[in-house]
């Protein structure tokens, strides 16, 4: 959970990153009370973000996810994942889908 903020304060410091994937980034209130000084940094990030979510991810509802991203600069996708919590886009049953949407994402930098 904290690993998402944690990636994206880096982006604009790293030359080397041309674009950001996050897999359930935590826009909720409880984790913008905790992680909310990172998320400045990557929404005003001009670089191209991807942003994927369950749509039960128990730290951000989708209207908090297409809240936080309608104010984000450049380029931002989003894909939810229908039914899924957060913390089950880590396990093995979503590693394809997971790696062909970073695949996909990645091809179009």
């Amino acid at each position: 959970m904290i690993g998402a903020p944690i990636a994206g304060s880096a982006v604009d410091q790293i030359d080397h990153v041309v674009g950001y994937v996050s897999i359930g980034y935590p826009f909720g209130l409880i984790s913008s009370v905790l992680f909310g000084r990172h998320h400045k940094a990557i929404l005003e990030s001009p670089k191209p973000k991807f942003f994927v979510m369950g749509t039960r991810d128990g730290f951000t509802s989708v209207k908090q996810l297409k809240n936080k991203l309608s104010s984000a600069v450049g380029r931002v996708e989003m894909h939810l994942i229908e039914g899924a919590g957060h913390f089950q886009m880590e396990g093995p049953g979503y590693d394809t889908q997971m790696v062909n949407l970073i695949l996909e994402f990645a091809s179009s930098l």
